[in-house]
């Protein structure tokens, strides 16, 4: 096992510095050594595969800090690719941990709590799927059930897996972050309009 040495004294903060390659070399060796047990075999958990991924970001963003121009988007794209499994483990962990009723009110209750506190929520969202065969399908999500259930366009209803809902709430949560300036600013436009 590696040994990781760092100059941070507890509980004081440091001033600002830029980040320093080897260092984080050092990090994400240590962090292989502590994380990656635990996702290794077949009888590995949700948890643990989000550790193992998480160590491989470090090892990505360790890449990503002294890559060239020319490989900054392909170093970037790993990190993110990395990340992104890390979070579907951590979402597959709680789907599994959680209780139904207590993940059912934390679904409905970001959707109220952002509301009452005027944060944006992703009212419905309809769209359009294209599939394999020039086929397509369009799916609608609406925010009275949380976006759990999924409407298809011929008719039927289908409630998401918890895992997969996870992965949506966050998604929607963050679209309507980003969105919301965006209508702000048109909101905004049209109330100068004189006679609007």
């Amino acid at each position: 096992m590696t040994t990781y040495e760092t100059t941070v004294v507890p509980g004081q903060l440091q001033p600002p510095a830029p980040l320093d390659p080897q260092a984080v070399h050092q990090l994400a060796r240590h962090a292989l050594d502590v994380l990656m047990p635990a996702a290794v075999g077949p009888e590995a958990e949700a948890l643990g595969e989000a550790a193992g991924q998480l160590a491989i970001a470090l090892c990505a963003f360790a890449r990503l800090i002294e890559a060239d121009a020319d490989d900054q988007l392909a170093q970037g794209e790993d990190v993110v690719q990395r990340l992104r499994r890390t979070s579907l483990h951590v979402h597959e962990h709680m789907a599994v941990t959680v209780p139904a009723a207590e993940l059912e009110a934390r679904n409905t209750g970001l959707v109220d709590s952002n509301l009452e506190e005027g944060l944006p929520v992703v009212g419905s969202l309809s769209a359009e799927l294209l599939l394999a065969g020039g086929r397509s399908a369009t799916v609608r999500l609406t925010h009275e059930d949380a976006h759990q259930e999924v409407e298809v366009d011929d008719g039927r209803t289908a409630r998401l897996p918890a895992t997969d809902h996870l992965i949506v709430r966050d998604g929607l949560h963050e679209l309507a972050r980003l969105l919301a300036p965006l209508a702000r600013e048109t909101t905004a436009r049209v109330s100068q309009v004189p006679g609007a």
